[in-house]
């Protein structure tokens, strides 16, 4: 739908369930005796019995798109009715990717709203509803944790190495200077943040790559060892069963096995980049 500035519509009571994406301008929305603010890109979420009223932008044009639903049973792990939102000002591209998705699926109708939606349907709608309900905070921006610049711009600099020449031997020296503190600041940060000294976490990164390359690739165990720095295979493999708990060979056996990889030694987040 397209409104021209200033227009508005309502007031109206809902008869059911409205989830309204705001696509362009800055809109006022009033309901229950309270105002608030749908700027573009907003998405709400309304009920039934709700008294409402939509003031559409004043300096321009304004479009929405928007779907009704009913809701049977409310998930348990759902939060009480009370404390669901009603607004997300920025929401998720999860949430507004799954609004379009659902809104192509009632196109994809030809006697919608006639035909009951499907099961497809209505789980799509209630993922959608799920992640909007959730609380925000939850993501981790750019897939890192919460860690002091330096050992970010150390880290980083380790995996640009490895994508680069995985056979570079990194000093605390070189690290340091990365990261832009003192060789005994940046120790005492990493340990402080992932529990080993930054030259070990070059280390423990190379092996981590390594346990990837034994899952998702044909390489041999030597040419594993020697992608991922290690100029001895058997030195590699020491090291490897030391961290990892059994040899190269016999982790990559399993697997073909259908066995459940070893643990990582670093979080998830430090996985190296390997540029193929």
């Amino acid at each position: 739908m397209q409104y021209r500035a200033g227009e508005s519509l309502g007031p109206r009571v809902l008869p059911d369930y409205e989830m309204v994406f705001i696509i362009e301008g800055n809109v006022t929305y009033v309901t229950e005796g309270r105002q608030y603010a749908a700027p573009a890109r907003s998405l709400l979420f309304t009920r039934p019995g709700f008294r409402e009223v939509y003031h559409w932008d004043t300096a321009g044009p304004t479009r929405h798109a928007y779907f009704h639903f009913g809701i049977s049973e409310v998930p348990a792990v759902w939060p009480e009715f009370s404390k669901w939102p009603l607004i997300r000002t920025r929401p998720d591209p999860v949430l507004t990717a799954l609004f379009r998705h659902v809104v192509n699926r009632i196109y994809l109708h030809s006697d919608w709203p006639a035909r009951p939606p499907g099961p497809i349907d209505c789980l799509t709608v209630e993922t959608l509803l799920s992640l909007f309900l959730e609380e925000p905070g939850l993501e981790v921006t750019d897939f890192e944790r919460d860690r002091p610049p330096q050992v970010h711009r150390a880290i980083n600099f380790m995996r640009e190495i490895i994508d680069i020449d995985s056979h570079r031997r990194l000093t605390l020296c070189d690290l340091a200077k990365v990261g832009g503190v003192s060789e005994k600041h940046l120790c005492r940060s990493f340990r402080m943040k992932l529990g080993h000294s930054p030259v070990e976490t070059y280390r423990l990164l190379r092996l981590q790559l390594s346990l990837s390359l034994l899952t998702r690739s044909n390489l041999t165990i030597r040419e594993v060892a020697d992608r991922c720095g290690f100029d001895d295979p058997a030195y590699f493999s020491r090291c490897f069963s030391k961290v990892f708990g059994c040899s190269p060979s016999r982790v990559r056996g399993d697997l073909r096995e259908g066995a459940l990889p070893p643990t990582n030694p670093l979080p998830v987040d430090l996985t190296p980049r390997l540029f193929w």
